[in-house]
C-alpha cells in the first residue's frame, strides 16, 4: 500500500523534470535563433550574449536535467527499483 504513493511522487517528479528540461531546451533554441539573427543584423553584443545564454540554457535542458536527472529516473521506474 505504501508503494503506490512513493510511485506517484516519483512520477510527478519525473513529469516536472521532463517539463523543465523541455522548457529550458526550448528557451535555449530560441536564444540561439535570436543570437544568430542579432549577428546577422550586425548587433554583435546582443548576438554573442544570446548565443552564450542559449548554450547555457541548452546545457541545462539537455545535460543537467535531461541526461543526468530524467533518464536515470525513467530507467529506475521502468526497472522497478
Amino acid at each position: 500500500m505504501t508503494r503506490l504513493p512513493e510511485f506517484a511522487v516519483d512520477l510527478v517528479e519525473l513529469i516536472a523534470l521532463g517539463l523543465g528540461s523541455g522548457v529550458a531546451s526550448f528557451i535555449g533554441v530560441e536564444l540561439e535563433r535570436t543570437g544568430i539573427a542579432g549577428l546577422a543584423g550586425g548587433d554583435l553584443v546582443v548576438g554573442v550574449w544570446a548565443l552564450a545564454m542559449g548554450l547555457v540554457a541548452l546545457y541545462i535542458g539537455v545535460v543537467a536535467l535531461g541526461y543526468e536527472q530524467v533518464l536515470p529516473r525513467v530507467r529506475s521506474l521502468v526497472d522497478g527499483t
